[in-house]
């Protein structure tokens, strides 16, 4: 199986393929939001442990790293 995120930015676009989509008896479409993604109970293990671990150099202002994304 093969699961892709699509960023789409026109609406009307992405109601367009998601109906196409949905025709194909191949396809499943679910569309997420926050409220129905999960995070492992392992993963949050892990997660916690990094940030317990963590430094303060270990983290960057927001700004800072925001200069460094490339968005066209």
């Amino acid at each position: 199986m093969t699961q892709l995120l699509l960023n789409i930015q026109d609406e009307s676009k992405t109601n367009k393929l998601l109906d196409f989509l949905k025709t194909l008896n191949y396809i499943s479409v679910e569309e997420l939001s926050e409220e129905n993604i999960i995070v492992s109970e392992a993963e949050k293990t892990i997660m916690r442990e990094r940030l317990k671990n963590a430094k303060a150099e270990d983290f960057k202002e927001w700004d800072e790293v925001k200069k460094s994304f490339k968005i066209d």
